[in-house]
């Protein structure tokens, strides 16, 4: 069953601009993943610290393989100092 998932990040106010351009970076890669069927990134107009992505999966295992990937890894490693807080993440079956 395919998983909606909406997934709210806020990066330290010091931090926007380097989480944006390293969430830009990971959209080309994981668009790429075979369980994506959409992958996009927003950017708060009030709030720039704040961005929500909107994820669209083939089912909850294909999210589950998408937070093992060597790219997601990569990214949390680089990004862990960039977040004011955890990701918050909104899960909805279609």
């Amino acid at each position: 069953m395919p998983l909606l998932v909406f997934a709210n990040i806020t990066a330290k106010p010091e931090n926007a601009v380097d989480l944006k351009s390293g969430l830009q970076e990971l959209v080309t890669e994981v668009r790429t993943e075979p369980a994506c069927q959409f992958y996009e990134l927003y950017q708060s107009a009030e709030h720039p610290e704040r961005f929500i992505m909107h994820e669209l999966w083939d089912d909850e295992a294909g999210l589950q393989a998408h937070n093992e990937m060597p790219h997601m890894k990569a990214f949390g490693a680089k990004a862990k100092d960039w977040f004011a807080k955890p990701v918050e993440l909104t899960k909805v079956t279609v």
